[in-house]
């Protein structure tokens, strides 16, 4: 497992997550092609290399609406230590 998704993969699960929380379903394929002007092909890599690292649970092949999100936040590398927001 490599721990640190690509930025389509990043964005896959970003968008994933925040149409499941607002809509409580998951985006059809149609809505991610819109969200995230990505292609089929380039929307189902992104969904097999976070299948791959256990972002997500999903068959290929399978309807995007049966996708479930394991971790919704990309993994911390270990040693790197991102600082947090105050306001």
């Amino acid at each position: 497992m490599n721990d640190v998704l690509s930025d389509n993969a990043r964005k896959m699960l970003r968008i994933m997550h925040a149409y499941r929380r607002h809509l409580g379903v998951m985006p059809p394929m149609w809505q991610l092609q819109r969200r995230s002007s990505r292609r089929p092909e380039q929307i189902r890599a992104a969904l097999q290399e976070l299948a791959d690292e256990r972002y997500i649970q999903w068959q290929p092949g399978a309807p995007l609406e049966t996708v479930v999100i394991l971790e919704a936040w990309e993994r911390e590398e270990p040693g790197i230590r991102r600082r947090s927001r105050r306001r």
